[in-house]
């Protein structure tokens, strides 16, 4: 059930965004700091927990429906309402598209755009509150620019009212010396708003419906619209082109490092690293220069990440060392050290004081405690137990063409250098494997598997082979 100060929330994400020259991807399914400007859009809206919000979708509606399904959480869904506008008739005509699904609704309603992706929850609170204390109809979020030219300027009486946003072409002289401008987000009364939208025409020079009409409407009838001045005029930076794209996500990207640093993260030529929006980090991690923490990433306390590394959806846990290396969807124990130039791929789990050394790759694989491989070799689908050790130049030979095999290895097993394993296989506890040796049979506990050819010497052999003078 709805009160006068239940909040609902419109977001106008339905158009194709021509400038982005983009032939697959609608606009606001393009991505900043690893998050999708829509799903930036959506988390800032469900900060300020409406009781629903509806999304307007228009080009690639079912691509975006079907993003926006795999990410949001349960209690978006829950909360997530869909509303089709097929052609993109302007702001107005968007708007009028939720008057169907808030046709029982006794509210406000705010109004934001799938493709400002910096807007805080803190200001768009304040949007709130502002709105609400005033008891506005209606209330715009503006913000100053030295150089507002092209935009709406607000125009207010000699006590501050709000009275118009004039467009830049049509502005007075002096009326040019304003500097504060329309952001284009608004909250409105909805009994009020719902009223109005009907009543909007499309009789201007480009044939669309403007919800900036329904402001002029309500000062005729002698409504107060309230108007919010934010501080950062780049939280309403709108994306239309792949440049500003890389410009906003720039200040984000920035915006995400202040915030680490300041909870006690070091970083080491901070401008180097991308940090994504989602990632974690504890107090007294270090990342070094040249680090990309994507996705859902998380780094444990004092742990030193560095340089040159990639981190995709990973685990690090406390006191680990990853130098100059890709771990991708792994999980990595307490004080493990890792690289330089090793390869984590996904499902492999390093337990705690595990080490990987420099051209090793592991995938679907798990080291145990202690255990180390230290160079140059590949473990694929392999349990490798606590304290085993893995010589340089070892290969789990786990796909037969068809299927994946599994190498099971017990505890303190040695695997001796350049040697092929082949699945599937298990070693038993402290078994040892010759070195240069091809394993296709079990080794059980305690013993020595040798599987290498008997070396021949041919005497002479090299004199015998010399060119004759």
């Amino acid at each position: 059930m709805t009160t006068p100060e239940t909040l609902a929330v419109a977001i106008m994400a339905a158009g194709k965004g021509t400038r982005m020259k983009s032939e697959r991807t609608p606009k606001v399914l393009h991505t900043l700091a690893g998050r999708s400007m829509v799903m930036h859009v959506l988390h800032t809206a469900f900060a300020l927990k409406p009781e629903n919000v509806q999304l307007i979708v228009g080009h690639e509606a079912q691509q975006v429906r079907d993003h926006v399904a795999k990410l949001a959480s349960p209690d978006m869904l829950e909360r997530l309402g869909w509303v089709e506008q097929l052609e993109q008739l302007g702001t107005g005509h968007a708007v009028q598209q939720v008057l169907p699904p808030l046709k029982d609704f006794k509210g406000h309603l705010a109004v934001l755009n799938g493709d400002v992706p910096l807007l805080s929850p803190e200001t768009l609170q304040d949007l709130w509150q502002r709105h609400l204390d005033g008891r506005h109809v209606a209330t715009l979020l503006t913000t100053r620019l030295n150089d507002p030219t092209g935009y709406g300027r607000i125009v207010k009486n000699a006590f501050g009212r709000f009275l118009a946003i004039r467009e830049h072409k049509e502005c007075t002289p002096e009326e040019l010396q304003i500097n504060e401008v329309n952001s284009g987000i608004y909250l409105f009364d909805w009994t009020h708003l719902a009223r109005l939208l009907p009543k909007l025409t499309n009789h201007n020079a480009k044939g669309e419906y403007y919800l900036t009409d329904i402001l002029e409407m309500l000062i005729q009838e002698g409504q107060i619209v309230g108007v919010h001045c934010m501080e950062d005029p780049r939280e309403v930076l709108g994306i239309n082109s792949r440049r500003e794209l890389a410009e906003v996500e720039g200040i984000l990207r920035t915006r995400i490092r202040d915030h680490w640093m300041m909870s006690g993260v070091t970083m080491r030529q901070p401008e180097t690293i991308s940090i994504d929006v989602e990632v974690e980090i504890a107090v007294d991690a270090e990342i070094l220069p040249n680090c990309q923490l994507e996705g859902r990433t998380r780094v444990g306390a004092w742990s030193k990440i560095g340089p040159n590394t990639r981190l995709q959806d990973a685990v690090i846990g406390d006191y680990c060392e990853i130098t100059m290396s890709v771990v991708n969807q792994a999980q990595v124990g307490d004080g493990v050290t890792v690289g330089p130039f090793a390869h984590l791929r996904p499902d492999t789990v390093l337990a705690d004081k595990a080490k990987v050394g420099n051209f090793v790759e592991l995938k679907n694989t798990r080291l145990g405690e202690g255990a180390k491989a230290s160079h140059l070799s590949y473990l694929g689908d392999a349990e490798i137990g606590a304290g085993s050790n893995i010589g340089a130049g070892t290969i789990t030979c786990n796909y037969d063409g068809a299927h994946k095999h599994k190498t099971v290895m017990a505890e303190g097993v040695f695997v001796g250098s350049n040697s092929t394993l082949v699945a599937p296989l298990e070693l038993g506890r402290e078994a040892y494997v010759a070195a240069g040796s091809v394993i296709t049979d079990a080794v059980p506990a305690g013993s020595l598997g040798l599987g290498r050819a008997r070396q021949t010497n041919k005497d002479g052999w090299v004199e015998k082979k010399k060119p004759r003078k």
